[in-house]
């Protein structure tokens, strides 16, 4: 694989550990929000907006954590992620840190720890910065229930985020447990150093899918059968050096790669383990290995993400098939500031904020 190197998801500095653009194993995704948004919403509604009700931001200076606290929400018992879910929360970064790592947990109105399965995925996302192949907004990171707290070395690696800059939080949360809980709080704890000659190399999370640039549908389609590909080709907004890669796939996959066009180079080439029903039992995660820091990818350069799949199965299968990769990325420049009337970031925009809104968003209590 060139000079990509295949890891373990425990790699030595745990890069993969801030890819939060893709539902991998120990990661949090963008991805899984996407796969269950629905299709485009209707465009004669009104324009919709975040809310400032059912959030804290708290800081502990001592233990150096920043805690975004979402709620309170009720989960009724055996509730699908079809119940109702808190709009999309709108918070400050209170002052300029790198993340070193973050983790969830979720508490009852009693502050009683509630199961980890209730979560069914977690989002930040900054509207102020773009995506580094697409003008939409940055996603920050994420977790799922079966996100493992993440950390990073913080003198090495972590994501700087500037005090003042606007986050998006939003949690789809189900209940398939015969419990109900009441006056349920989703936490998200962020580690942070204020050291501003630290860390030696700040990354920032990139993500594509081979389904851009269309940001308000789902991010799957119909596989026909036999074998089929798909595939998606974009330019950097920016210089810099991309350190680890991971990808996410449905079943029935069987290759996913990432690739300069214009050098010919292979960035990510991986055949996801598969079960014998079809469905992804793992998608290695790759370090880059041998040749400084990491790949060098420039604005002027074109790059394509493919995905292979091969339907079994003499009919169609409608939406059986999704692929995106996501990176661990050293800026060599600064990083672009988004343009709100970019139409690709407001459809992006007005996708997420009603993402919340078609599962039924609750009334935010008082």
């Amino acid at each position: 694989m060139s000079h990509m190197e295949s890891r373990r998801h425990r790699s030595p500095v745990a890069v993969v550990g801030i890819l939060a653009a893709v539902n991998l194993p120990g990661l949090a995704p963008a991805v899984a929000q996407e796969a269950h948004a629905g299709h485009a919403m209707a465009t004669e509604q009104p324009k919709p907006t975040a809310s400032t009700k059912s959030i804290r931001v708290v800081d502990d200076p001592g233990r150096k954590e920043l805690a975004i606290v979402l709620g309170p929400i009720d989960l009724p018992a055996q509730s699908s992620h079809h119940m109702e879910q808190l709009p999309v929360q709108e918070g400050v970064f209170p002052f300029d840190m790198t993340i070193r790592g973050y983790r969830t947990h979720i508490l009852d109105e009693d502050g009683e720890p509630v199961p980890r399965v209730v979560l069914h995925h977690m989002n930040l996302l900054e509207p102020g910065r773009r995506e580094l192949f697409l003008p939409i907004m940055l996603r920050v990171l994420a977790a799922s229930h079966e996100t493992r707290p993440v950390r990073m070395p913080g003198w090495l690696f972590g994501l700087p985020v500037r005090g003042g800059a606007t986050f998006l939080a939003l949690t789809m949360l189900h209940n398939p447990t015969e419990e109900a809980y009441e006056g349920v709080t989703v936490h998200l704890t962020l580690e942070y150093e204020r050291n501003e000659a630290l860390p030696l190399y700040p990354v920032t999370p990139f993500h594509v899918d081979a389904m851009y640039p269309e940001v308000s549908a789902t991010k799957a389609w119909d596989l026909p059968p036999g074998r089929s590909t798909k595939s998606w080709d974009a330019s950097p907004a920016i210089r810099g050096l991309i350190i680890g890669l991971g990808g996410h796939l449905h079943a029935h996959a069987t290759r996913l790669t990432f690739r300069n066009l214009t050098t010919g180079e292979v960035l990510y080439d991986v055949r996801p383990k598969v079960g014998e029903d079809g469905r992804i039992v793992d998608i290695p995660m790759l370090m880059h290995q041998g040749r400084g820091v990491g790949a060098l990818v420039v604005p002027g350069h074109t790059y394509r993400i493919t995905a292979e799949y091969w339907n079994p199965f003499d009919s169609g299968i409608e939406d059986g098939g999704m692929a995106a990769v996501a990176g661990a990325f050293i800026p060599l420049e600064g990083w672009p500031a988004a343009n709100p009337r970019e139409a690709l970031f407001a459809a992006d925009y007005d996708w997420v904020i009603r993402s919340q809104i078609e599962h039924g968003a609750v009334r935010e209590r008082p």
